[in-house]
């Protein structure tokens, strides 16, 4: 089985963003390459800030010829999962669907693939410098636009081996690897394609709401402490911060 273990950002300016997580939401830095691109990391879960190439470079298979994302428009990019074996999990995937090697510079995944509907998600077995490690404020939901959710769906059980949580009227399945949500939603919560937001969740909305005002930030805490609201960070992705949280 898959477990969703990262996500990846195009960024222009890595090292602003990742302070934002840092100060923000208490996450550590665990990664930053020759070229700036920086990750960081909740204990549980990868979030990479890959820097914006302005250079020009041919695109090779799934990356370009200097190790960049073949897609360099600014937001959030692909998506990943840890999985127990690469070679088996390559096999059930099958060789119809696009994929390629992951640039080996220290970057922890493995393999770039393509699903059918042009979302791209990493595999790795070895991992993405997580600990297994379940503390909050952490990330534990990753939410995708799908045309056919269904399909999509079906695809992501077969092949990763997610859990279908349930199916929401309007259309929406929500999947799970017992404890991050994949939600395939017909509606984008943006005006892009395939995946739209991360979500957060915290233990306690005064002590992030603290964190914020320390950046010089206000963070505008819900009256019902259960109610989610949206944030962005400093290049304007998406951020659903919840106290409830997701089921997975």
């Amino acid at each position: 089985m898959g477990t969703i273990r990262h996500v990846a950002f195009m960024i222009k300016e890595p090292k602003k963003v990742s302070n934002f997580y840092q100060q923000g939401f208490g996450f550590e830095e665990c990664y930053e390459s020759k070229t700036g691109s920086r990750m960081v990391l909740d204990g549980l879960f990868n979030v990479a800030l890959l820097q914006i190439r302005p250079n020009a470079s041919a695109v090779v298979g799934t990356h370009r010829e200097d190790g960049g994302e073949a897609n360099q428009a600014p937001g959030i990019n692909h998506f990943g999962f840890v999985i127990d074996d690469l070679d088996e999990t390559l096999a059930k995937l099958g060789s119809d669907l696009k994929q390629g090697q992951n640039p080996q510079d220290g970057r922890p995944a493995e393999m770039r693939v393509y699903d059918p509907w042009g979302n791209s998600f990493d595999l790795s077995a070895r991992g993405y410098f997580g600990r297994e490690e379940k503390r909050l404020p952490a990330v534990r939901q990753v939410v995708v636009q799908a045309d056919r959710p269904n399909e999509v769906a079906e695809f992501y059980q077969e092949n990763l081996g997610l859990n279908e949580v349930r199916k929401i009227s309007d259309g929406s399945v929500i999947l799970g690897d017992g404890h991050i949500q994949l939600a395939l939603v017909q509606e984008g919560l943006t005006n892009k394609r395939g995946i739209q937001s991360i979500g957060l969740q915290i233990e306690d909305w005064d002590e992030v709401a603290e964190r914020f005002h320390a950046m010089g930030q206000t963070l505008q805490v819900p009256r019902d402490k259960n109610q989610d609201i949206t944030v962005r960070d400093p290049e304007g992705n998406l951020i659903v911060v919840s106290l409830k949280g997701w089921e997975a």
